[in-house]
């Protein structure tokens, strides 16, 4: 029961965990942010308790002159995350694909940004066209868990799930692929570029085309965030085009 007791209040303390808060002269309502990301550079870095970072940044110029305040809360990992947002114990996730599926209990933003992930290699890892080509010959790739890639990518992982490494964080996938204990890895382009220039041996597969291109929205839990607020956000999401265009220069 200790051990049982002990859990609890673990995630407890890290669902409860503000780490800060961004507050608009006028605050109608405190919008929690849910987050497993700690180490996601260039979008999120956790680092003295603090969350910086180009999606930190983005989030901030959206909500600057919102009537909402804004409080970000540190989650175990991005499956836990999205049960919280499920039932309206957080408000809202950020750089989040629509599917389905989760439109059935969250609310989706206009889209904010693009994401393009691409396939990356490491320069011992063999030569592959496409990707059909790289589950028949029976190689592994490293993919953020909980992430959607794409109808043509989700197809191919459930039928060589085997081969599918699951990791909840860049670096760790980065680093696999760099030991060349993962043959590929796929991830966000920009993401990539970073572990690119801290690990010389790893490159994006030219011939193979991206994986996927999706715009990203915030998802807001349909238990807490009302239509009215969505457009509210949609509102500034469109007001800062041209401010959230100069973060990416």
């Amino acid at each position: 029961m200790n051990g049982i007791s002990s859990t609890r209040t673990f995630l407890l303390l890290l669902i409860t965990l503000g780490l800060f808060a961004v507050k608009a002269q006028a605050c109608d309502k405190t919008i929690n942010i849910g987050t497993n990301e700690r180490y996601w550079p260039p979008y999120v870095v956790l680092k003295n308790e603090n969350l910086t970072g180009l999606e930190i940044n983005i989030i901030k110029t959206i909500f600057k002159d919102s009537p909402f305040c804004i409080n970000f809360t540190l989650l175990p990992n991005s499956l836990r995350a999205l049960e919280e947002l499920k039932y309206g114990r957080i408000d809202l996730m950020f750089a989040a694909s629509k599917t389905r599926q989760r439109e059935v209990y969250a609310h989706f933003s206009e889209p904010y940004r693009e994401e393009v992930m691409l396939l990356f290699q490491h320069t011992d890892s063999a030569n592959i066209s496409s990707l059909t080509q790289l589950f028949k010959q029976g190689f592994t790739t490293g993919v953020n868990r909980g992430s959607f890639l794409g109808h043509a990518f989700k197809a191919l992982s459930d039928k060589y799930s085997k081969q599918i490494v699951l990791t909840a964080d860049a670096d760790k996938r980065f680093a696999l692929l760099n030991k060349k204990r993962v043959d590929f890895v796929v991830d966000d382009a920009l993401v990539a570029n970073y572990f690119a220039n801290k690990y010389t041996a790893i490159l994006p597969v030219e011939q193979v085309a991206p994986v996927n291109v999706n715009n990203v929205h915030f998802m807001m839990s349909k238990k807490t965030i009302t239509l009215d607020e969505v457009n509210i956000i949609n509102a500034h999401i469109v007001k800062n085009k041209a401010a959230l265009k100069a973060l990416f220069k």
